[in-house]
């Protein structure tokens, strides 16, 4: 008898979710390789480029398809979209949290800055 829980993750490997997840696992590992960091950032590497593949890379894949789409048949433009968001999923990250750090001591300071002037 066979598994459940084993096809069922066979088979969200093979939906479009699951092919984001592998290519951007596939982009973290890319970066770590390339950027020859140690394992603990490898692997944050590849945890963090599945998820930002799967959620940012439906988004990017318009902005990569005139280019990408021209190029390579069939469905290729989305994972290569989510490969290029694995690539870079840690600094897009970061990128957004600085975005939110940034925001968060503006009010802060409004609020600092307000009670001041009272």
């Amino acid at each position: 008898m066979k598994d459940p829980t084993k096809m069922d993750l066979i088979q969200w490997l093979a939906s479009d979710p699951g092919r984001a997840a592998i290519a951007g696992a596939a982009g973290g590992l890319v970066r770590w390789v390339t950027l020859r960091d140690d394992w603990r950032e490898g692997l944050t590497g590849l945890l963090v480029g599945s998820p930002c593949a799967i959620y940012l890379g439906p988004l990017a894949e318009p902005l990569l398809d005139p280019v990408i789409g021209k190029i390579a048949p069939g469905d290729s433009a989305a994972g290569f979209a989510s490969f290029v968001i694995g690539l870079g999923g840690i600094s897009i990250a970061g990128f957004i949290l600085d975005i939110i750090k940034a925001r968060r001591s503006r009010v802060r300071s409004d609020l600092i800055g307000g009670r001041d002037e009272e």
